[in-house]
């Protein structure tokens, strides 16, 4: 749908969404799902709104790619997630889910790709399904059928509780705790650079609803565990500093060492950021596969999409990851020369 095809938007921010929601579903199966191995804000936009489906009558099923996070059971509706794997060799003998004429609702995915396994094995009867995209990453390909994508918008949940309420569909304690969650976390306490008088009010509007402020924000930000802590020091002590730039991984080998997992090293990026004369942070965490998933921050003036992007990736100009299909090491000899380019001034290019 171009943007010529948008309606108006109910905050006024200058976006312009899709209308017709509920036509657009119809009275099909609805399947939604997010990209591999979900964040707070995938997965609490998925949830919230398989809360106000169900609730209005749709048959709405949440389906979680990889790794089902460690917060997922402090959200209303999950036990109805249906686990997907993340790798086609572990999904090929796994049941499809999607079947001709559903409806697939994909949250904060920037490209099909970003489903993995479940993208690659629902191709074909995607041709015969009605996509819709839920994002607010500016690289987002527009490979729905509709696309709601609001790049302005703080947080995925943000642009889904807009066309809710665009479309006069309410929002209950259960689902608004859910994109409470998603905002939260995407705005890290309403302090990241993308938060807006639109997510504040949002944000009110969700409380009214009877979201849980301190609670979901104590789930998110204060509940780290001791594996976490000794795994942040291991990743900290291997760090290198350069300039203004700083790097570091998290490998396999400190993960058994620790007994920790992956989801524990979120956050561990913003944190470098945070250090004085810094201007990208670059985590690397290396999978049980053996490829490595890269998690990139940068402050104003630095465009972290264009080092991602180069291997596959997206996200904001501030936020960006990618997969690179190598280990950590040899991860960090590709990315570091794309750094240093991003990080030099255009005129001594």
């Amino acid at each position: 749908m171009s943007e010529s095809e948008h309606g108006g938007h109910p905050n006024g921010s200058g976006y312009r969404a899709p209308v017709g929601l509920r036509d657009t579903l119809g009275q099909r199966s609805v399947v939604i799902t997010a990209h591999v191995d979900p964040d707070p804000d995938a997965l609490g936009s998925a949830l919230g709104l398989t809360n106000v489906l169900s609730r209005e009558g749709w048959e709405a099923t949440p389906v979680c790619v990889g790794t089902l996070p460690s917060f997922a059971p402090a959200l209303p509706g999950w036990e109805s997630i249906v686990p997907y794997p993340a790798r086609v060799e572990d999904a090929v003998h796994h049941p499809l889910i999607l079947k001709p004429g559903d409806v697939l609702v994909v949250m904060d995915t920037p490209s099909a790709g970003r489903m993995a396994a479940f993208h690659d094995l629902h191709e074909e009867v995607l041709r015969e399904c009605q996509v819709l995209v839920f994002d607010h990453h500016y690289t987002n390909t527009q490979f729905g059928t509709v696309n709601y994508v609001d790049p302005t918008a703080a947080a995925t949940a943000e642009v889904v509780c807009d066309v809710l309420d665009a479309e006069g569909i309410h929002i209950d304690a259960p689902a608004a705790a859910c994109f409470m969650t998603a905002l939260l976390a995407d705005t890290q306490g309403f302090r990241t650079e993308s938060t807006s008088a639109r997510s504040l009010l949002r944000a009110y509007k969700l409380a009214a609803a009877g979201a849980p402020i301190f609670p979901l924000a104590q789930l998110l930000f204060s509940t780290r565990p001791v594996s976490g802590l000794k795994l942040w020091g291991a990743a900290l002590q291997h760090m290198q500093a350069e300039d203004s730039y700083l790097w570091t991984a998290v490998t396999q080998e400190m993960l058994r060492e620790y007994n920790s997992t992956l989801e524990e090293a979120e956050g561990l990026v913003d944190f470098l950021l945070a250090t004085r004369g810094t201007r990208l942070a670059m985590v690397l965490k290396e999978e049980p596969s053996g490829e490595t998933k890269v998690s990139l921050r940068t402050v104003p003036g630095v465009d972290a999409t264009q080092i991602a992007g180069a291997f596959g990736g997206g996200g904001h100009q501030r936020a960006a990851g990618c997969t690179v299909l190598a280990p950590p090491d040899a991860a960090a000899k590709l990315i570091l020369p794309l750094i240093v380019r991003e990080l030099t001034p255009s005129a001594c290019r």
